[in-house]
């Protein structure tokens, strides 16, 4: 038997509709969901990747330092002109550039190339809420496709044929915490989870789209075990307790 303590966020989520990611690439068929599998449905039903969440929160990070005035490390990895000017907003500094002599908030927690992040972002797997039956490892939520197919005129032929995915329901986002925060730390990553309310997700977010509500937080205590079953099957257990006190 193997086993791991660890602590993790909860967070539950609910959007009305949003289309998550980078939204459609026109040109062909590619959204912005990302199909996992062949996606024949054979098994579970078509599954896809809601995208973007933890983007949404590193932004949302940044947006609550700038209301403070607290100086982070800003996400983008273009930072200068070719004329050496500074294309970052006032009041940040580039990825990684504080650490370790003077290292931020953000960069404590989320990282960089210089430095392991101290969160795992699990992936949220959907399946369409008409999916029959128990689904393994995905939460249900409403799934529509919107198609666009423009064609030249007097022509059959396609200028325009993609489609855009939207997701609407409630579902699940959960981070495990690789290290220990500091108290300042955790109540920063929390605050920030809260804020994210008041960003827009994904694509068209200004646009109708995009509008994301935190439900509940809820911080844990989880063991994890793993040991070898009858003809070698792998059982996994989980135990998990609730640190209400924490938050």
């Amino acid at each position: 038997m193997v086993s791991r303590t660890f602590k993790r966020l909860k967070i539950q989520m609910e959007t009305p509709l949003a289309t998550p990611g980078n939204g459609a690439v026109s040109g062909g068929k590619i959204n912005n969901l990302l199909l996992l599998g062949t996606g024949d449905g054979t098994k579970y039903g078509k599954r896809y990747l809601v995208k973007g969440l933890r983007g949404l929160i590193n932004h949302s990070m940044m947006a609550l330092a700038e209301q403070r005035g607290i100086e982070i490390c800003h996400s983008s990895q273009k930072t200068e002109t070719k004329e050496e000017e500074s294309l970052l907003p006032e009041g940040f500094h580039p990825n990684g550039e504080c650490y370790p002599e003077n290292e931020c908030i953000r960069h404590k927690i989320m990282g960089s190339i210089k430095k392991q992040s101290k969160l795992r972002f699990k992936p949220v797997v959907v399946v369409s809420a008409k999916a029959k039956g128990e689904q393994e490892g995905a939460q249900k939520v409403h799934i529509a496709t919107n198609r666009h197919n423009t064609l030249v005129h007097k022509s059959k032929r396609a200028i325009q044929d993609y489609g855009e995915r939207y997701i609407s329901g409630a579902f699940t986002l959960i981070i495990e915490l690789l290290e220990e925060l500091s108290k300042e730390e955790l109540g920063f990553l929390v605050q920030a989870i809260l804020h994210s309310s008041e960003m827009g997700f994904g694509a068209k977010a200004n646009d109708g789209s995009g509008e994301l509500e935190v439900l509940e937080i809820v911080l844990q205590e989880v063991t994890r075990t793993r040991t070898i079953g009858a003809k070698g099957k792998v059982v996994k257990e989980e135990k998990e307790r609730n640190l209400w006190k924490e938050l």
